[in-house]
């Protein structure tokens, strides 16, 4: 039979174009990815999302019935590793425009990659872990119709726009008892293209139109870090079974600084025709290539806290619950495009985040193995077009189904991780708000890799 070590190293490199490939044609459209970068996903992992987006406290892989995933959000918890993991997620995501003047509603629906990572445990003694993976960071995509009487004709003047950002990272994780520290770094890379496009609508009169193009390159080094500390606040053991249950507080910090991408930019202004075989140039009134600059990005903090309890039953020990809470916050007013600032604001949120198994000691029945979890997160995004503000709130709730327990004759660990997000950009003081619903599912597969063979 195939090792689980080989099936996932095939899935890894399978995965790898599919990536790039789903990226490139994920069908989002919405006008607030005009701004900025686009739209942030603030924690892309699938176990984060169904907990309100909790990461700088939270932990897993470290007890039997819970499996082990790869907390990108914290580099510290990479010292937790103590299988190689294939983690990869998925996202399928609905959004819904309201706007109040014009009255109006827009739905779009798109599918989209979250991450493809693989953590690496480089020394089990030692509490030594090595992550590495692809996901993408932000995502630009609209477009917008908007007419007008121009010299008594009707102007219509297209707005689009497409890109984002991706990520390479690759962190180490070290732990020593109840402290851990660890730190993430790689290649940010993306595109922006901006395009407006006018055009006469006039049956008698033939018109050229126009197109105002910005085509920008991007690229750059980052740097984050995160601290984790765990300390026991009680401990109570059953007479009768003998079962050990301990409760648990764990600290929880992380920082990523303030970073400067390289960029090149093509601005084109033309006229053209539309044809059958698409676009053509009819003259070019500015052509200006590979103009350099830079993008400021800013820096960013977040700390949480979370409480849990284990129970060791014959040696083995089970996670049974955690809430955790968390505040993150980012400077984007320091926020630079070609020295420009951009309609944004300083954001921040707060996070509500539960994790619950019902009955994992006994080892009888499915359902008392899954994990289930909750959360919420209120918080003011980093868009700010109308001046307005934009309140943010989301609603979340996920399971982690086990596939494969582990088991330590075969040193095999599956999960299957879902979470369910509802949310809202905007209020009553916006003229266009935002709601989606986000389904997210990922597969965390473990195998003890690199393992010396006694016999051959």
């Amino acid at each position: 039979m195939r090792s689980v070590s080989t099936t996932i190293a095939r899935l890894f490199l399978a995965f790898l174009p599919v990536l790039f490939l789903l990226g490139s044609s994920a069908q989002q459209n919405s006008p607030f990815t005009r701004y900025g970068l686009g739209e942030i996903y603030s924690n892309p992992h699938i176990v984060g999302r169904s907990m309100g987006g909790l990461s700088a406290a939270y932990a897993d892989g470290i007890n039997n019935n819970v499996g082990q995933s790869i907390n990108f959000g914290n580099p510290a918890t990479y010292g937790n590793l103590f299988l190689v993991t294939f983690d990869l997620g998925l996202t399928i995501d609905s959004r819904t425009l309201n706007s109040q003047n014009p009255t109006g509603k827009f739905t779009s629906n798109y599918f989209i990659p979250s991450y493809l990572a693989l953590g690496i445990p480089l020394n089990r003694k030692k509490n030594l872990g090595l992550a590495f993976g692809l996901k993408p960071v932000s995502s630009i995509s609209y477009s917008i119709a908007s007419y007008a009487r121009v010299a008594g004709d009707s102007l219509q003047t297209i707005y689009e726009g497409s890109g984002g950002m991706n990520q390479f990272f690759i962190g180490l994780g070290k732990k020593w008892k109840s402290f851990q520290i660890g730190f993430n770094t790689g290649y940010n890379f993306g595109r922006r293209e901006i395009n407006t496009r006018k055009a006469f609508l006039n049956d008698t009169v033939p018109y050229y139109q126009s197109n105002s193009s910005t085509k920008t390159n991007f690229n750059g080094v980052f740097l984050s870090a995160g601290m984790q500390y765990e300390f026991s606040v009680g401990k109570k053991t059953n007479a009768v079974t003998k079962a050990v249950d301990e409760y648990f507080i764990r600290l929880g910090a992380t920082g990523t600084l303030q970073q400067k991408l390289n960029a090149t930019q093509d601005i084109n202004r033309q006229t053209y025709i539309v044809t059958t075989q698409g676009d053509v140039k009819i003259d070019s009134v500015q052509e200006t290539p590979d103009i350099k600059g830079t993008i400021q990005l800013p820096a960013t903090v977040a700390g949480g806290v979370t409480l849990h309890k284990t129970t060791t039953v014959s040696g083995r020990i089970y996670e049974m619950w955690s809430l955790g809470a968390e505040y993150s916050a980012t400077s984007w007013n320091k926020y630079r495009f070609y020295n420009q600032a951009d309609q944004l604001s300083n954001s921040w949120e707060a996070k509500l985040g539960v994790q619950f198994c019902p009955d994992p000691t006994s080892g009888r029945g499915y359902w008392n193995n899954v994990l289930y979890r909750a959360g919420f997160m209120i918080g003011k995004d980093y868009l700010n077009p109308d001046g307005n503000g934009l309140k943010h709130y989301c609603a979340s709730f996920g399971l982690g189904l086990p596939i494969r327990k582990w088991r330590a004759y075969d040193n095999q660990f599956t999960f299957l991780n879902t979470a369910l997000q509802f949310g809202k950009r905007g209020s009553a003081v916006n003229n266009i708000t935002e709601n989606y619903v986000q389904f997210s599912f990922g597969m965390s597969l473990s195998d003890l890799w690199f393992n010396p063979r006694r016999y051959d």
